[in-house]
């Protein structure tokens, strides 16, 4: 039961990291993101990427 709830926890941490991300980089204009080497298309991939990495 432990374990599951650790779990739970961790995955709700990598949501809100997830949701800070692309909060953060939607922000961002067109030029900002090129200069980071994205596109606004890519903002998803790469907010669940950080997410997964958390």
């Amino acid at each position: 039961m432990l374990y599951l709830l650790n779990a739970l926890i961790a995955r709700f941490k990598a949501h809100l990291v997830y949701l800070r991300t692309r909060e953060e980089l939607t922000q961002l204009d067109d030029r900002a993101l090129a200069d980071l080497g994205f596109q606004r298309g890519e903002i998803e991939y790469i907010a669940r990427q950080v997410a997964d990495a958390a």
